[in-house]
């Protein structure tokens, strides 16, 4: 039997024992609710019950564990560990189900993208500085083509006028 199918055995029984302990000889006996002179018997088929259950609970767990070869598959899975590269703090490289690797790779992928959004946010910051300063921009220009725009328009006004007034004195001059 190897470590790992012995340890798995006496995970089972330590689970065992505690789920037998949960419930008390007293709640047995109590259960059943019988005068007091029924109670040493009360008392030992629960000893007797809890003992075959235990032992037999064991026997049963071993018969699965070899009708199953589970101490072959343990065997075979300490062999494969023992195989697996020695990291730099002296533990042995981990083999991770699908499941575990997806999950490793999206808790790193997860602080990638908060890296990227906090990019984003920056670049994003900068674009509207940007843009606030081309608007500040745009509306000093504006200012500036209204007034020029204005000056032309008195300009082509007074144009206007003294073109008028020639063709006024031209025609008095004719």
């Amino acid at each position: 039997q190897t470590m790992a199918a012995a340890a798995l055995l006496n995970i089972y029984a330590q689970t065992l024992d505690e789920a037998i302990a949960s419930s008390s000889s007293d709640d047995f006996v109590q259960g059943f609710n019988l005068p007091g002179d029924h109670h040493d018997l009360l008392y030992r088929t629960y000893a007797q019950a809890t003992t075959l259950l235990q032992s037999n609970a064991l026997a049963e767990a071993d018969l699965i564990s070899r009708e199953h070869g589970v101490d072959e598959a343990l065997e075979r899975l300490e062999s494969v560990k023992e195989q697996q590269p020695l990291l730099p703090d002296g533990s042995r490289c981990v083999w991770t189900a699908p499941k575990e690797a997806m999950s490793t790779v999206l808790a790193g992928a997860v602080a990638v993208k908060q890296r990227h959004a906090q990019a984003l946010r920056h670049a994003l910051q900068q674009i509207d500085q940007e843009n606030s300063e081309l608007q500040r921009q745009y509306a000093e220009k504006i200012v500036l083509l209204q007034n020029a725009s204005s000056t032309i328009a008195s300009c082509m006004a007074s144009f206007q006028q003294t073109a008028e007034a020639c063709e006024q004195w031209r025609s008095e001059c004719s």
